[in-house]
């Protein structure tokens, strides 16, 4: 049985400013690959105005690799493990996420009569907050545990 690890006061402290830099540093990330989701979206409907699921699928891939990379190499500097397990794990929360967005562009648009260009963040900022960063933090950049 082990006992349990007490941090001290400067330990506690020093995981906190770790902890609230990587928020940041997601943040940063998730907001370069909303830009890039965003514009996707946003130039594509001028092409398929009626195909906004369509257009949602294209800038959500544009943005997923551009988070990928970001958080891989960035935020959570996770560059050392092999990258295709972690890229797979990234791909079914990206999946996932978007399939988040979807269900809530069809709430917001053909529920609730939103436009399609302004329902886009809303339901991207409830995706990204229900799904994408907690599985991305502890499942896809999860955390190497000591043997």
């Amino acid at each position: 049985m082990t006992e349990p690890i007490s941090l001290t006061r400067a330990e506690a402290r020093a995981e906190g400013v770790r902890e609230v830099t990587v928020v940041a540093k997601a943040a940063f990330s998730s907001l370069a690959a909303t830009l890039t989701d965003g514009v996707v979206y946003q130039l594509l409907l001028f092409v398929l105005p009626q195909h906004y699921g369509v257009v949602a699928a294209c800038g959500a891939v544009a943005g997923a690799v551009v988070n990928f990379a970001i958080n891989r190499h960035y935020t959570f500097q996770k560059g050392t493990e092999r990258a295709l397990p972690q890229a797979l794990r990234y791909a079914v929360v990206s999946l996932t996420t978007f399939l988040a967005l979807r269900l809530l562009l069809l709430g917001l648009v053909e529920g609730l009569g939103f436009s399609a260009r302004l329902a886009w963040l809303p339901a991207k900022l409830a995706a990204f907050a229900l799904i994408s960063y907690p599985l991305q933090r502890i499942w896809v950049f999860r955390a190497e545990r000591a043997p």
